[in-house]
């Protein structure tokens, strides 16, 4: 099988950890899920999607141990020494080699974090309501690095082009941000409503945790359907996935 076509990050994460975000070219899924569909909860036929996880571990022979969530929108946080399914959380920490962590999404902002030196990573899913709720903070507390030696990537998310949310979404996330942070990533647009940033509220987050060494591909989901599924345009629809792993010194 010739290798899928994923997307890498442009970060300063030592070679010793691998990041990718996978597209949705390169499974055996059908639409509206196709092709490389990697979430279970959706809809799509179970072993298609098996498949389709399959295919990705066999890319990576070296990983010993694969870590999906259960993602509800929260703010709860797990640390793990294994691969242990299901876990439910939106964000996941580890400081073992060869345990990869993926999150899953289609416009929510997902977020990969490591320790300058490589020894801790973490993934994590950003939507709104995490984001609102303090995922974030959550996460950089309870990883052992110091924020300031905390690398973070932030990956492909609905822009700020097609995030139209309302006063709810602004409210909530007003709670956590300062004035000047806020004005940045809301835009007001008609009807009372607002063009929303996921980037900026991320990176404002990451900042007032401590964390500035932030790196981001600012790719659209909404605008990229080639590539990418976005739930806002298309409601039944697949999961990428954006994983990290600290690689074994044998296979670094």
């Amino acid at each position: 099988m010739s290798d899928l076509p994923l997307i890498y990050p442009c970060w300063e994460a030592p070679d010793s950890v691998l990041a990718f975000v996978t597209t949705r070219s390169g499974g055996t899924s059908q639409a509206p899920y196709g092709s490389f569909n990697l979430a279970d909860h959706v809809g799509d036929n179970t072993e298609a999607v098996a498949l389709n996880r399959l295919r990705l571990r066999d890319m990576f022979s070296w990983i010993n141990g694969w870590q999906w969530l259960n993602q509800v929108h929260g703010a709860r946080v797990v640390v793990i020494q294994r691969e242990t399914n299901p876990v439910t959380a939106d964000a996941v920490i580890t400081r073992e080699a060869g345990l990869a962590l993926s999150i899953l999404t289609a416009d929510c902002l997902p977020l990969l974090l490591a320790s300058e030196d490589g020894s801790e990573i973490a993934a994590v899913h950003c939507g709104w309501r995490g984001l609102a709720a303090g995922i974030v903070a959550n996460t950089v507390q309870a990883m052992a690095t110091p924020p300031d030696a905390i690398l973070a990537w932030m990956g492909p998310a609905i822009g700020p082009c097609h995030f139209e949310v309302g006063p709810d979404v602004h409210g909530a996330l007003s709670a956590v941000l300062s004035s000047e942070a806020l004005a940045s990533a809301f835009v007001p647009g008609a009807d009372g409503k607002f063009m929303a940033n996921l980037y900026e509220v991320g990176t404002a987050l990451l900042q007032q945790q401590g964390v500035s060494r932030i790196s981001g591909c600012k790719l659209c989901t909404s605008c990229d359907q080639q590539r990418f599924f976005s739930y806002r345009l298309s409601p039944i629809c697949g999961r990428i996935a954006s994983t990290v792993c600290i690689q074994p010194a044998s296979s670094a």
